[in-house]
């Protein structure tokens, strides 16, 4: 057992570390203070983390969303207290509200965030709220490091879980690139809600998005949990008191008609149903155009093929990649598009050499009607070594990429079933992909939102809408109450460019596409035609 530090020598050690270290002035505060990182650092590990959340994560690629945002964060970005960084404001592929920061100035908000909000006031004052981290340099008081995956280390983490643990909302926002102090917290909600009142931005829309987000706490955990915006964040509510606070004693007015963001805010019914037209249509979910799940099979419309997983197994769709792993975690399906091409005799070879393994028992294989290969490896992983079953298929001009490994003599019926399931879709699957989208409904006179719920198809439940809506949900609707829903629709995707046709990656079909129909339209998380299909 080592011995003990005395005091006056881990006290030496603390002034030996604090003397070796820069100091700097904080922006954001005008103090001196100790700095961990250089501006340089900080660029640099944003960049690496902006390369590894785009991989692993995704970052949407709806251009009129994404310009919407960008829009409100740049309008904010010009009050920062600090201005030798490029704000630059990106959505995440993430169901749950959610929003972070990166050091060299990358902000991003989630599908989620934007789904829970209400007005662009609340929006802003998220934003402004990580503007406030970069501006204190807070991510410089941590270490980061973003490490790019190979076969072996994208093996072993698939099967161990540590992938779906390291992309989760609280992973990626707070280890290690956004672990902020509850401090920190509080000061990144001063200076953002200072950044959206010298914008024009009403100073009441922290209070209210943090009231939404402690609602939305509250129905995922069944209370208000202490920590929820992020892992180390401070409790909502205090955060609410604190920020209502500070909104009664700010000095604002809105600006005259024509300057500032809170020009758009005459009223907060006027502001929310402006907000409303801003993201009406957007995906609820990972878009259509970035491949489907419906149980046990992948559906992906604009590169035109599907696949069956084994049953059961735990379905990831990323954007460089859709695995599925099994129940005791000894076994995993990788699909993955390896590039443009048609021969995969070719496309084995490179990947080999690309990966430094030797293929064994390799042999052409028919996978339907389409041309393959197939061989097997071992793979040294920081498990160990690891068995693995690859084919290699060609169709429409790529090469695809089916990895099945782990416990090889086990599951080997089920990796080859997989691997064989892959084909092209039928003119049927083809008419009957949907995708989950946002709409804005009026409510009729005595409605509920139960009744206006069941008139549109909404998929989300009762509680849940009434969360997003801050509405109850028994209450009858004032008629014309504007209300957002989320309904399926089927999926058209946008023709591409003809020389993008074949630059596509499993997630890069760009834009919101295209839906059929006005509302109301059928409910169902998959059409019923595909689910018919699906049973065949």
């Amino acid at each position: 057992m080592p011995r003990p530090i005395p005091p006056i020598l881990a006290m030496a050690s603390v002034l030996a570390l604090l003397l070796s270290c820069s100091t700097s002035v904080n922006p954001a505060t005008g103090r001196r203070e100790v700095v961990l990182m250089t501006p340089e650092d900080e660029q640099r590990i944003d960049e690496q983390a902006v390369r590894e959340i785009s991989a692993s994560v995704g970052i949407v690629t709806d251009s009129e969303l994404t310009e919407y945002v960008a829009e409100v964060g740049e309008t904010l970005a010009v009050n920062s207290p600090r201005l030798d960084v490029d704000y630059e404001f990106q959505i995440v592929e993430m169901p749950e509200p959610n929003a972070f920061a990166l050091p060299g100035g990358h902000i991003f908000v989630s599908r989620g965030l934007l789904v829970l909000a209400n007005t662009e006031a609340e929006l802003a004052h998220v934003l402004g709220h990580e503007i406030g981290h970069v501006a204190a340099r807070h991510s410089a008081k941590i270490q980061a490091h973003v490490n790019t995956l190979g076969l072996a280390t994208l093996l072993s983490d698939l099967m161990s879980g540590s992938s779906e643990e390291t992309h989760s909302s609280e992973s990626i926002a707070g280890d290690p690139i956004a672990r902020y102090a509850r401090a920190q917290e509080r000061q990144a909600d001063q200076i953002g809600q200072d950044i959206a009142t010298k914008s024009g931005v009403a100073p009441d829309g922290m209070a209210r998005f943090l009231t939404a987000l402690d609602n939305y706490t509250k129905l995922s955990q069944g209370f208000s949990m202490p920590q929820t915006y992020f892992a180390t964040h401070p409790a909502t509510r205090e955060r609410m008191v604190e920020a209502a606070a500070r909104a009664q004693s700010e000095s604002w007015k809105a600006p005259a008609t024509g300057t500032g963001l809170g020009s758009r805010y005459p009223s907060y019914t006027e502001a929310r149903d402006a907000y409303l037209d801003r993201i009406e249509g957007m995906a609820v979910t990972r878009p259509a155009s970035e491949g489907v799940i419906v149980e046990d099979r992948f559906f992906h419309l604009d590169l035109d093929f599907t696949l069956r997983f084994p049953h059961g197994w735990t379905i990831r769709n990323e954007p460089q990649r859709v695995f599925a792993v099994s129940s005791k975690g000894d076994g995993v399906a990788i699909l993955e598009l390896q590039g443009q091409g048609s021969d995969p005799v070719a496309a084995a070879r490179q990947f080999a050499e690309n990966e430094q393994i030797r293929l064994n028992q390799g042999t052409p294989v028919r996978v339907g009607d389409l041309y393959g290969f197939r061989a097997v490896t071992v793979v040294q992983t920081p498990r160990g070594d690891m068995n693995a079953e690859i084919t290699w298929v060609a169709h429409d001009g790529r090469v695809y990429r089916l990895v099945g490994g782990g416990n090889i003599r086990k599951y080997q019926g089920l990796l080859r079933k997989y691997a064989q399931s892959f084909r092209p879709l039928s003119a049927e699957e083809k008419g009957s992909i949907e995708e989950l989208r946002l709409r804005t409904v009026r409510a009729r006179e005595g409605e509920t939102l139960l009744a206006l719920s069941e008139r549109v198809g909404n998929q989300w439940d009762p509680t849940f809408t009434s969360v997003v809506n801050n509405l109850f949900t028994h209450d009858p609707l004032p008629p014309g109450q504007r209300v957002k829903v989320a309904v399926n629709e089927i999926y058209v995707p946008e023709p591409p460019p003809p020389a993008a046709a074949r630059e596509r990656t499993l997630d890069s079909a760009p834009g919101r596409g295209r839906s059929q129909g006005d509302l109301p339209y059928q409910a169902g998380g998959a059409s019923p035609a595909l689910r018919k299909l699906m049973a065949r």
